[in-house]
């Protein structure tokens, strides 16, 4: 259906020794792949990989999409590093709660809004 609408921003490497990765599209069965594939090259190369999942542009998510993340910051801390997602929307950031993910979110604690 051309669903597949995933990119990737340029890594920028922050002040605090960071890597910010934007995601643009869905995260879903359909694009899992290609992000698990990404994430685990930089992961891999890196000693104590700390990444940022920007999601400001991820339009959906589901549950193959939030199991590749949680297996990519299994890897990452695994390294001695973390993954961590940021400006996640908060249809995203439902879903992420309601299937117990909040493990993914940079600040875990629910969304007073």
């Amino acid at each position: 259906m051309g669903e597949f609408a995933l990119a990737f921003r340029h890594p920028v490497a922050a002040p605090d020794g960071s890597t910010q990765i934007g995601i643009i599209g869905p995260i879903t069965h359909n694009t899992s792949a290609e992000l698990r594939n990404h994430l685990r090259l930089i992961i891999e190369v890196s000693s104590s990989p700390r990444l940022l999942l920007d999601l400001t542009c991820c339009t959906s998510i589901n549950v193959d999409g939030m199991l590749c993340l949680s297996v990519a910051q299994h890897a990452a801390h695994n390294r001695g590093g973390d993954l961590r997602l940021v400006n996640v929307p908060r249809s995203i950031e439902r879903q992420l709660r309601q299937h117990n993910f909040d493990d993914l979110l940079l600040d875990p604690t629910p969304d007073q809004h």
